[in-house]
């Protein structure tokens, strides 16, 4: 018989070894058809004298003794070894992982947690899923690229705060070139070399098409955050249920923080990027992105129009600078953007130009180009909480 193997695994992904026998099988890309459980199964040796690779990776019926014992006789020709015994302790070990799925948790005896962790605080939620959604040229992927590289760095930049880890980026739309030069652009606007934590994919199939070569990139490189660039080629019709409910489940699959990248269509509610509802349902935290190219450097604005673990947050703002020395990147107020302050609540506004100075409301409307009416009463609501008035004109009281 031979020796019990190590078992891990990751992300639907089944690594089994043999010390003594000196043998790794890999089993991956398991699912339930016809009565059969099947995978595809990879075996290699890392004995003396022998080429690494045996067989496969085959698609492999786990639960049939026929497909057992073909394929036993198959490798009893290449290597001898107990392929018999190997192959009923693969087939039990990997199937009956595989049926029981992840542990019931007992919730009374569930260690109760400081608070919800946070990939990139406020606005990724550790292992949970958001969306990114904006017209073309709104620079999403310049902003998600740039969360990347703050993510692998571990650096409070601008208001974020991310946990450090590694990051894997599948992209539908360019290239590993041009993704590089982003990076690059982005690193050097930081004052820091290249990351060496970031890793490319260059995608053509859809998510769940490739979810077990995403899988096995996750486990190899530890990643802790997924940015999928961009939604419709990732899910090929994100108009449809049937393909946007499988594709948010084989990201909550790989365990880790996903950020996916869509552009918006005319279909859309505005507070999700396609027709269909579950873009709005499955993901825990949206956000839409707009830009304003009024002036030379462009400016964007990140709203929060759905959340699930918390309240909305206010729109955050930032400015990108691009020159031939790289992209500087840097917080701003979207109030102080025309095309920006229209997502802004007309309290936050008022705020934060009495923050500059105190304003009459007649200055206030023509600033901000809000009406009077509508200014005098956003004041007066918030008298005495948050603005103060000295004669005709108002100020801030105090600090949120």
């Amino acid at each position: 018989m031979p020796t019990e193997p190590e078992v891990r695994s990751q992300a639907g992904t089944y690594q089994l070894h043999w010390r003594d026998e000196y043998l790794d099988i890999r089993v991956d890309r398991l699912h339930t058809e016809k009565g059969g459980v099947y995978g595809e199964i990879l075996i290699r040796t890392t004995s003396p004298g022998y080429h690494p690779h045996i067989h496969g990776p085959v698609r492999f019926n786990l639960v049939s003794t026929t497909a057992r014992r073909q394929l036993t006789t198959h490798l009893n020709a290449v290597i001898a070894l107990d392929w018999s015994g190997i192959l009923e302790q693969t087939c039990y070990r990997v199937v009956e992982a595989h049926r029981a799925g992840v542990p019931t948790i007992h919730i009374a005896s569930h260690e109760m947690p400081e608070s919800l962790g946070m990939r990139i605080d406020p606005i990724l939620q550790e292992k949970q899923a958001a969306v990114f959604f904006g017209d073309g040229d709104s620079l999403k992927s310049y902003l998600a690229t740039y969360l990347s590289v703050i993510t692998h760095l571990g650096i409070t930049h601008n208001g974020l705060t991310p946990e450090p880890g590694n990051v894997l980026f599948l992209d539908y739309e360019t290239d590993a070139d041009t993704f590089w030069e982003r990076i690059n652009m982005i690193s050097a606007g930081l004052g820091v070399g290249l990351p060496e934590g970031i890793y490319y994919r260059h995608e053509i199939e859809s998510v769940v098409d490739d979810i077990a070569g995403i899988k096995h990139a996750v486990q190899e490189h530890a990643i802790d955050l997924v940015v999928v660039d961009s939604a419709a080629p990732a899910t090929i019709e994100p108009e449809k249920a049937e393909y946007v409910i499988p594709f948010f489940r084989a990201l909550r699959s790989l365990d880790a923080t996903t950020l996916t990248i869509a552009h918006q269509t005319k279909n859309a509610k505005g507070e999700y990027p396609f027709g269909s509802t579950f873009w709005r349902n499955l993901p825990r935290s949206n956000f839409h992105i707009k830009a304003d190219r009024h002036s030379e450097d462009v400016a964007v604005s990140l709203k929060h129009t759905k959340s699930n673990n918390g309240r909305r947050l206010k729109p955050l703002g930032f400015s990108f600078a691009f020159d031939d020395n790289g992209l500087v990147i840097t917080a701003a107020s979207p109030g102080d953007y025309e095309e920006l302050a229209k997502d802004v609540p007309l309290r936050d506004r008022i705020k934060d130009a009495l923050l500059r100075g105190m304003k009459t409301p007649e200055v206030l409307a023509e600033e901000l180009g809000a009406p009077q009416d509508s200014i005098r009463k956003t004041l007066n609501r918030g008298k005495e909480s948050l603005f103060m008035k000295y004669g005709n004109a108002w100020g801030v009281l105090q600090h949120e």
